[in-house]
């Protein structure tokens, strides 16, 4: 009876031993077997380039992975959009087509299938990439002796630069002259212009993607002109004329003169002159102010012909007088207000309040001295040089 209970006990106590040890093995691979099972993969390191709308992101081969995710950020949503799954663990490069002139923001991560479970590594680091700006649009080229040859170019959204060519063909052998870094100038002057010659312009943007620079196309060639100006006026104009004497300005004036014959005369020998690269002052007035509705309506009817040519408008202030017995200040400030108001399409030149500021001095209460002359016509050519 002992013996039997003492066997019955051993038995009891090598099957209980032999499951407590089973358990603590089983415990114990057991737990090992599921972090194997529930480790993650690395997290890719991403990088990229670009060239013009295409952008190839880059990264580093996770050993442990079944594959990767490519995300998107979507400024409209807010969040990343997965845009592309990569089965193939090996493939560690993918070419994306977006828009030119945009910034792109990215991540990847990597994941591995095991059975019926996918488990994915962290996101990687959020990477910017811009694509080439779009191509540049040159929207005007002043040339003048005084001052050379003035380029100017629209704003390109992501731009961090541009760069200046000239050739002296249209269609070959363009040289870059100059850069004009960041974006807040868009224009360029250049002095090294050869008097006489025929230069052409070509415009590059471009922005910077980790050290790498990505340029946009050339703008398209656009010539540099010698651009004319052309001063129609009475007979403060015509002293002008005499006192700075400069040959490169078409004069158009006569002593006396204002709204007739500017409808049935100087519009003639302006259509003559014009090649449609010219800036077109107009300063008449002192002589008819009470002619006022006729300019208006005459100016609004022939300023948008000279801007289809490719012509600028200035309409010139009538400045003041002293002790004039046909027209007083009064009535040249009210003129002026409505020729500013109302004339559209053309820039306002505001000599009456330019010398109200400067000085003045008349020789007989119309007409001014050669120093104040001097100091209209350096005004005038502040608006074009």
């Amino acid at each position: 009876m002992n013996c039997y209970r003492w066997e019955e006990c051993h038995v009891k106590y090598i099957r209980k031993s032999f499951f407590l040890f089973w358990l603590i093995a089983v415990m114990l691979f057991g737990t090992v077997s599921a972090s194997a099972a529930s480790a993650k993969p690395e997290t890719p390191v991403l990088s990229g380039t670009a060239a013009g709308n295409r952008v190839t992101l880059n990264w580093n081969k996770v050993k442990k992975a079944s594959g990767y995710q490519i995300f998107l950020y979507y400024k409209a949503y807010g969040k990343y959009k997965c845009v592309e799954r990569i089965k193939n663990r090996n493939i560690t490069s993918f070419t994306l087509t977006g828009s030119e002139d945009k910034l792109y923001t990215y991540k990847i991560r990597s994941y591995l299938k095991q059975g019926n479970k996918t488990l994915y590594s962290p996101s990687s680091k959020a990477l910017e990439i811009k694509t080439a700006p779009g191509k540049p649009v040159i929207t005007r080229i002043r040339v003048r002796e005084e001052s050379g040859t003035l380029i100017k170019w629209k704003k390109i959204k992501t731009a961090e630069g541009y760069q200046i060519f000239r050739s002296e063909s249209e269609d070959r052998g363009y040289k870059r002259i100059n850069i004009v870094s960041g974006n807040t100038t868009f224009s360029y002057a250049d002095t090294g212009a050869v008097s006489g010659k025929t230069y052409y312009y070509r415009i590059r943007a471009y922005v910077r993607n980790q050290g790498n620079v990505v340029y946009s196309e050339l703008s398209d060639p656009a010539e540099a002109v010698m651009r004319k100006t052309i001063m129609i006026g009475d007979s403060r104009t015509d002293m002008m004329k005499d006192v700075v004497e400069n040959d490169n300005i078409t004069w158009i004036c006569e002593v006396g003169m204002g709204y007739k014959w500017l409808r049935d005369t100087a519009l003639k020998t302006l259509q003559e002159q014009m090649k449609g690269n010219e800036d077109i002052f107009v300063w008449l007035g002192v002589n008819d102010v009470y002619n006022i509705s006729n300019y208006i309506s005459l100016l609004n009817e022939e300023i948008p012909k000279w801007k289809a040519q490719g012509a600028d408008a200035y309409i010139v202030a009538v400045g003041q007088v002293t002790k004039d017995p046909y027209v007083t200040n009064e009535e040249i400030e009210d003129f002026n207000a409505r020729m500013k108001k109302e004339v559209a399409g053309a820039k306002y030149a505001d000599l009456y309040s330019y010398l109200k500021k400067q000085g003045y001095k008349t020789t007989d209460g119309t007409h001014y001295d050669n120093e104040t002359t001097w100091k209209i016509y350096r005004y005038l050519m502040s608006f074009v040089s």
